[in-house]
């Protein structure tokens, strides 16, 4: 009996294993900050109808869903007469997609923005997407439901493109408290998700930071609102859950061997337990 307690007491104290997810292909990584080097869109105007805007300082949720089409090799071609770069283009970056918006009706008037149309219209985005829109029911950090919706979006396969706040203020003299900032949810190392955050602060390149929600270029994010962006008609994703094998996760083949490891433990102290379980009857 004294062996058992101690294979029970051996078992209680093992380290919990977390799962790790990750998209099966990488999502591109775009820096909505990019204003310096060849083919630069950040300095493009964002929106229509006069929007003083710039991708440089409010695309973040433009670049995000550039680099979620990316992810489904979703192509845009752009005459010269429509492009910032005044030049024809095809292809996916923030500046192709911003294009192809300000000439398909891709941008509305909203509350925020007194003057031109400057909001993403949603349902005008192209690559055959369907969105699913959700809110995390917290202010403080992920809540429990919001989890499991996101943790299922990326076990399929599924990007997940979030709004997100950092402090009590998305910036100074504004009252907006939500949704100051877009990323996207790449996967799930443990319990830290990874994300590609489109805020990188160098000007000469290209690409968005590739990190994780606790660790934002401004600093740990809040989930406010969050879209799952399926595509229609796409083939269907076979989830891919080894972490050594994830572009955008953060585990390592050592999390995979010390997996192994504990599961090898617990099978020699269940043997032990049967073991002494049969020496008891004897």
């Amino acid at each position: 009996m004294i062996c058992l307690c101690v294979a029970v007491v051996l078992v209680a104290s093992l380290p919990t294993i977390a799962e790790s997810i990750g998209l099966p292909r990488i999502v591109p990584s775009f820096n909505q900050n990019y204003t310096d080097g060849p083919g630069a869109w950040g300095h493009c105007i964002l929106g229509t109808g006069g929007c003083p805007d710039q991708i440089c300082t409010t695309g973040c949720l433009v670049t995000a869903f550039a680099s979620v089409l990316g992810y489904y090799d979703v192509s845009l071609s752009i005459a010269a007469s429509e492009s910032c770069a005044n030049k024809a283009q095809t292809g996916m970056d923030p500046g192709i997609l911003n294009d192809w918006l300000r000439a398909h009706g891709g941008f509305g008037e909203c509350s925020q923005d007194p003057m031109g149309s400057c909001c993403l219209a949603w349902n005008e985005l192209p690559g055959n997407l369907e969105l699913k829109f959700y809110e995390n029911r917290s202010v403080a950090d992920l809540n429990p439901v919001a989890a499991v919706v996101i943790d299922h979006a990326l076990r399929s396969g599924h990007p997940v493109v979030a709004g997100v706040h950092w402090g009590a203020r998305c910036r100074a003299g504004s009252s907006q408290s939500e949704d100051c900032h877009w990323v996207v949810l790449t996967g799930k190392a443990g319990d830290i998700y990874t994300i590609v955050d489109p805020i990188n602060l160098d000007p000469a390149d290209p690409q968005g930071v590739r990190t994780t929600l606790n660790a934002g270029t401004r600093g740990a994010y809040i989930i406010d609102r969050y879209v799952v962006v399926e595509q229609a008609d796409a083939p269907p994703v076979t989830p891919d859950i080894g972490p050594s094998s994830r572009a955008d996760s953060h585990a390592t083949v050592e999390r995979v061997t010390a997996a192994g490891a504990a599961l090898a433990l617990l099978a020699l102290l269940a043997a032990v337990g049967l073991a002494v379980v049969v020496l008891a009857n004897r």
